[in-house]
């Protein structure tokens, strides 16, 4: 989203990436194919997800292999949420560095 100020400049207003844990779920069980946020694309490949920029170029392999224990019993999970974070922190970077 932009606005434009007195002057005639445009204002780009950024958002913080948000990929929730459901959408990581989603990704990794394969009932999603990808995910948009912004200008960047999320993928599942084996194990990890990828996250790719503006014109296609990868900008991180995020590992998946992160577990914690679930709330609900002893057995440990994948966290999605800790996954979720390591997606909006690359998306953040790259958003930053543009």
């Amino acid at each position: 989203m932009s606005n434009q100020t007195e002057d005639g400049e445009i204002e780009q207003s950024v958002t913080e990436p948000n990929v929730g844990p459901g959408v990581v779920g989603d990704l990794l069980i394969g009932e999603l194919d990808s995910w948009h946020v912004g200008i960047c694309k999320i993928e599942k490949d084996d194990d990890d997800l990828l996250v790719y920029g503006e014109n296609s170029h990868l900008i991180k392999r995020v590992d998946t292999d992160v577990w914690t224990t679930s709330a609900l019993s002893d057995t440990e999970v994948k966290d999605l949420d800790k996954i979720a974070g390591m997606i909006d922190s690359a998306i953040a970077s790259e958003e930053d560095e543009l």
